[in-house]
């Protein structure tokens, strides 16, 4: 009988944090959201970030196009999970951490795509903005290069590792993460987007605008004020501008459509990333899939995936 007593009072307590975290979800503010923001950018930011997912799995036909892509397959995967959550927290009104998760999701596609290119030779030669950060350690000076050069002289079959599994770079790396002065020789955001540009990673956005400028400056460093909670950033400043009571969670539809297109250039830039990362996987069968998806990408009005698009399946 205690025995009985005591798993009914456990599922009592499960009962009651389920039904608590239930509530602190929010999820009438999503309905209200839906209700009241512009719905068609809301639906094609969300459609968009499903063909950021999809269109690796129509361009990898076998697990050694899977292994060589790897290292950006990993990112990937999990910008289109942060890119989810950060929408969820939008229309959940919870502004100021869908934009702070709207900047992880694009430094993934960022990091995701460089250490991709990080992996093979071809782009580790070419890497001309890396060979010039040489930071300081110790009583010399070194690049993310010099560190990569000189495990794979300690070790040539390095090199071919890299070639047919990317995500091997990621334990080369490693070390660098774990210690604080080794650090410094991991490329900061702005390198990292004006080497993607050197690379050609961004065409074609690049033909039409500075990416660097477009990318860095008007993306990533916008939502770098969430993450660094500028005051008009938290969610009491956005209440506060748009004379709403302050200590409510509550929808502002100006601040959710604003979002909605934030979301919308990321998955369009994201997705051209994508693309010239896979780029080299293309064969006939996957340009009649993308010829074919073509319809729904400018739909979406992903005005720059439509571009590389029609480049890639007509050349």
């Amino acid at each position: 009988m205690k025995i009985e007593v005591a798993k009914m009072a456990e599922e009592d307590i499960f009962r009651e944090a389920f039904s608590q975290c239930l509530e602190e979800l929010n999820i009438p503010n999503i309905a209200i959201s839906l209700q009241k923001c512009d719905f068609e950018k809301i639906r094609k930011a969300h459609n968009s970030v499903h063909e950021l997912m999809i269109i690796p799995t129509h361009l990898i036909s076998s697990n050694e196009d899977f292994q060589a892509k790897s290292a950006y397959l990993l990112y990937y995967n999990e910008a289109f999970d942060q890119a989810h959550r950060s929408l969820l927290e939008a229309l959940s009104g919870y502004y100021n951490a869908a934009y702070t998760l709207l900047r992880n999701t694009l430094e993934l596609i960022l990091k995701g795509a460089f250490w991709e290119c990080m992996a093979h030779k071809k782009y580790r030669d070419s890497a001309d903005v890396i060979r010039k950060t040489r930071v300081k350690i110790g009583k010399s000076k070194m690049t993310l290069i010099d560190w990569l050069d000189e495990i794979i002289k300690q070790d040539p079959s390095i090199k071919d590792e890299l070639e047919g599994t990317s995500a091997g770079i990621y334990d080369k790396i490693s070390p660098l993460f774990e210690d604080e002065t080794l650090r410094k020789v991991i490329p900061n955001v702005r390198s990292i987007v004006e080497q993607l540009a050197n690379w050609e990673i961004f065409d074609p956005v690049q033909e039409i605008i500075d990416p660097v400028e477009y990318v860095y400056d008007f993306y990533y460093r916008e939502l770098s004020a969430d993450v660094h909670v500028a005051p008009d950033k938290t969610n009491i400043g956005r209440r506060l501008l748009a004379e709403k009571e302050l200590f409510e969670i509550e929808d502002i539809p100006d601040e959710l459509n604003k979002y909605a297109e934030a979301l919308h250039r990321v998955m369009d830039t994201g997705i051209v990333i994508e693309l010239n990362i896979l780029d080299d996987l293309i064969n006939e069968e996957s340009k009649k899939w993308l010829d074919e998806r073509l319809v729904v990408i400018t739909e979406l009005e992903l005005n720059y995936a439509s571009t590389k698009i029609v480049e890639m399946t007509k050349r």
